[in-house]
């Protein structure tokens, strides 16, 4: 059974919890448990009906955190306004292995992203893509690297465009792929000392959002915590506790 817990909700907008493992919609099997169909069941149960439910973003199925979704019509407008622009701040948290010397402690990443080769396969990148690489888009992600110990780093990453795929595929262009993301050629296991530890998913969270109010036009900020697998490894690594990467 996947939890699903609302961290966010007024008349205009919802924000909400997806766990790791959950598809955020059906597929060609109507039947699937995704997390849209969850939230709406939760919204009916409670209020006798699901009511609206704006759908804005999406998560990868190994991730894990925060997604908004608008409440009323009205809304609509501003928060996908926000999103176009990037003006809507999306900070995730990842771990990754990685060895050798990083040359500065918070960095920007601009390889252009395309396509997967395969339906279900890793997206390619470019460093500079040539006129002839069609399909390749420009892609921005801002990286913070918060602690780093035995072999692993834990990063904050911010969004500053939205492309798919786009932090996996980052991380990966720089020989640091995320820990558990085997598409990416991440590790699913890591080994501290004397013991081996198994990841099951890729340790990617969607940790905070920043955005504009679509209706009062006040800033609002929205955290969740981190999950289980996550705080674990955390534990076991030395890698800090979660009070320690507030934004």
């Amino acid at each position: 059974m996947f939890p699903v817990k609302i961290l966010y909700e007024d008349e205009a907008i919802l924000v909400a919890f997806k766990p790791a493992g959950l598809p955020m919609h059906t597929n060609l099997d109507s039947e699937r448990t995704n997390f849209v169909g969850l939230l709406q069941e939760k919204l009916a149960k409670r209020d006798g009906r699901p009511g609206y439910l704006g759908i804005h973003q999406r998560l990868d199925l190994g991730t894990s955190g925060l997604v908004i979704f608008t409440r009323c019509q009205e809304a609509n407008a501003s928060l996908a306004k926000q999103f176009f622009e990037h003006s809507l701040s999306k900070i995730y948290l990842t771990i990754v292995a990685a060895h050798g010397h990083l040359a500065s402690k918070e960095w920007d990443c601009r390889y252009a992203l395309g396509e997967p080769n395969k339906r279900g396969g890793a997206v390619r990148w470019r460093h500079n893509p040539q006129t002839s690489d069609l399909g390749f888009k420009e892609a921005w992600t801002h990286f913070i690297l918060k602690k780093r110990k035995h072999g692993l780093l834990l990063l904050q990453a911010e969004l500053k465009s939205g492309r798919k795929h786009q932090i996996r595929a980052h991380l990966a262009a720089q020989k640091m792929p995320i820990l558990g993301d085997t598409l990416y050629g991440g590790a699913d296991r890591i080994k501290i000392e004397d013991t081996t530890f198994m990841v099951e998913r890729p340790l990617l969270h969607s940790y905070a959002l920043k955005l504009i109010h679509p209706l009062s036009g006040t800033p609002l900020q929205v955290v969740a915590p981190l999950p289980t697998d996550f705080v674990n490894i955390m534990a076991v690594a030395d890698l800090g506790e979660v009070k320690d990467y507030e934004t």
